[in-house]
């Protein structure tokens, strides 16, 4: 096993997961390896966010409020073709389409968030994400080496 891939693969895996794969494939490290330390990477960074999220969100809240009232920022509109696409999915696909799509399209870090902020109360939100992304990690890593 070499460790070097490991760990920048993990590292990947944390926020970049949908790029995770390419340098063990060009490296020819063993396939396995490779989806199991994208997967612990992702799970990891997805841990780190889902559970944090609240806090991270009042945090925002509040800034931009103090940024609101001081005149320094004018309040934003609501709606951006960002946020109605994300409630486009979650109308669609419910829980099953924003635990898996999220993380994916968006980022690990910024797809938790998400999935916490639509379905943080759900005790099943953070398993899912963390199937979805193993299987997404088995998906993309056949993808990269197969046109690698």
């Amino acid at each position: 096993m070499n460790w070097k891939i490991f760990w920048s693969t993990f590292l990947l895996g944390t926020f970049k997961f949908l790029f995770s794969g390419i340098p063990g494939a060009k490296l020819g490290v063993p396939f396995w390896q490779v989806t199991i330390a994208s997967s612990i990477g992702a799970i990891f960074s997805a841990f780190i966010f889902f559970f944090a999220s609240e806090k991270l969100m009042a945090y925002q809240q509040k800034r931009k409020a103090l940024k609101v009232s001081k005149g320094i920022q004018k309040p934003k509109r609501n709606f951006t073709w960002k946020k109605k696409f994300l409630v486009k999915i979650k109308r669609t696909f419910g829980i099953l389409g924003i635990t898996c799509l999220a993380p994916l399209l968006l980022s690990i870090p910024l797809g938790s968030i998400v999935c916490a902020k639509f379905y943080g109360a759900n005790k099943f939100t953070y398993p899912l994400i963390a199937l979805w992304i193993c299987v997404n990690s088995f998906l993309l890593n056949l993808l990269w080496y197969g046109l690698l």
